[in-house]
């Protein structure tokens, strides 16, 4: 409660936590800003996108009263993060969307439906599959044998993912986007399986203060190129509008 500095909330995406998905950005943003981070706690039925940013803004309003945030979603996360920014436009200074869509299309709900019979019947060839989609190319391809054997093995599946894996199939958020008012940057993976870049630059489009770039990265961004990504977020987010609406950018990393 004493950091007086600029605060950023994470909000995770699905069957992740606070600590998956952000641990090693985390730190990274703590340098410079207040950073809050939730579990978004999963209802056994009736979970929808405005349950989790109900969530999201209970902790802002009582953790930051009177004062906006700097707010980043990442996949699923992204979605509830739209939606808590066009219905709460008082509490978000600037949203940053990493990996996030509109609707899923067809090539998001056929692995949807791989998902949702592996679970079912297979754990271990979903751990597989998950790893497979979940990371690019290059990042496997850059790891022994024995890190991807550690990336199967380490991938759980926690309470809610289930609900969680629905909401990524029926979920559309086109009709709040056009009412988001705070400057937002679209962040797309080059190399995500699991939302195509055709996606991401969809959801860029129909945000009308929006700036796009991509990361050399699967949909794994926060696992696969954390310091690029908190790169990019902290120029965005030190003076958000500093970059202009409708900018693309698309750095090459070696």
């Amino acid at each position: 409660p004493q950091d007086t500095r600029e605060t950023i909330v994470l909000v995770h995406g699905t069957g992740g936590s606070a600590a998956t998905h952000f641990r090693t950005l985390y730190p990274m943003l703590a340098a410079r800003y207040r950073v809050l981070a939730l579990d978004l706690q999963t209802p056994a039925a009736g979970l929808t996108l405005e349950c989790y940013a109900a969530q999201a803004a209970a902790v802002i309003q009582k953790q930051v009263p009177g004062s906006p945030v700097h707010l980043l979603g990442y996949s699923l996360g992204a979605l509830a993060a739209s939606v808590l920014a066009a219905s709460h436009p008082e509490l978000v200074r600037s949203l940053s969307l990493v990996a996030g869509w509109i609707s899923a299309d067809n090539q998001q709900l056929l692995r949807n439906g791989i998902w949702d019979k592996l679970f079912a019947t297979d754990h271990e060839l979903l751990r597989e599959f998950v790893t497979f989609t979940a990371f690019g190319p290059p990042f496997l391809a850059g790891r022994s044998k024995g890190e991807v054997e550690q990336l199967v093995s380490s991938r759980v599946f926690p309470e809610g993912i289930s609900q969680q894996m629905e909401l990524n199939r029926i979920a559309d958020i086109g009709d709040v986007l056009g009412s988001i008012g705070a400057p937002t940057l679209v962040i797309a993976g080059r190399h995500d399986a699991m939302v195509p870049a055709r996606q991401t630059q969809l959801l860029y489009g129909a945000i009308p203060d929006a700036r796009y770039a991509t990361i050399d990265s699967g949909h794994a961004i926060v696992h696969e190129r954390p310091a690029q990504l908190f790169q990019i977020v902290n120029e965005f987010i030190t003076d958000p509008r500093a970059t202009p609406a409708g900018l693309v950018h698309d750095p090459i990393f070696v």
